[in-house]
């Protein structure tokens, strides 16, 4: 119980470093976007790519609060630009704005890591390495065959109750009469003489 407690407060902590990074962030492309208006020919373009690209981090910091695992290799780009907007404002303090870059990328940086530390955001590429764990087809197939095969067995037995245990044998047919052996083909059947009358039975008178 007391690791859950732990595990949920570390989680909180690093989702409100990220909302407040992203707030944070869009306060400063507000800002950024009404300073063009007062920004020459020359730097105008690179102030408002660069506030617009404040506007792009701040929607990524919201998604990473949103879902911290979900999207391999993002924190590390956020936390790799700021440290590198970081180190340009410390190195060249004497150009315009390098102060508040400066505070700006660095603060940022610092809640950028803290909230990855607890957020664990480097699960997040071993959760894409995963394999998809397999449906057992085969214990489905077997299910549906047996399932298939119930219905069946059912269905026979119903048939076998309805049917009438002794069943009356069907009455024979009656005997036909006797039929007369016809000849064999080819045999000639005997004739019945004819009586014929000779000269001799009928003297003359």
């Amino acid at each position: 119980m007391p690791a859950e407690v732990t595990t949920s407060r570390r989680r909180a902590t690093g989702r409100t470093l990220l909302i407040v990074s992203a707030l944070g962030t869009a306060g400063f492309a507000g800002w950024s976007m009404a300073q063009l208006q007062q920004s020459g020919p020359e730097t105008f373009l690179a102030e408002a790519w660069h506030a617009f690209g404040l506007v792009v981090f701040a929607g990524l910091f919201a998604l990473v609060a949103w879902r911290p695992r979900a999207y391999p290799g993002l924190m590390e780009l956020t936390i790799l630009h700021s440290a590198g907007m970081f180190v340009l404002a410390f190195s060249n303090q004497d150009a315009a704005g390098s102060t508040a870059n400066m505070v700006l990328h660095g603060l940022l940086t610092l809640a950028l890591l803290i909230a990855y530390v607890m957020l664990g955001c480097i699960k997040a590429w071993g959760r894409q390495s995963a394999p998809a764990p397999q449906k057992d087809t085969s214990r489905n197939h077997s299910a549906a065959k047996d399932s298939g095969k119930k219905p069946l067995a059912e269905t026979e037995q119903r048939k076998g109750l309805d049917r009438d245990p002794v069943s009356p044998t069907p009455a024979s047919a009656p005997a036909s009469a006797p039929r007369q052996e016809s000849a064999p083909a080819g045999q000639a059947q005997p004739t019945k003489p004819m009586p014929q009358s000779l000269p001799e039975d009928h003297p003359r008178s």
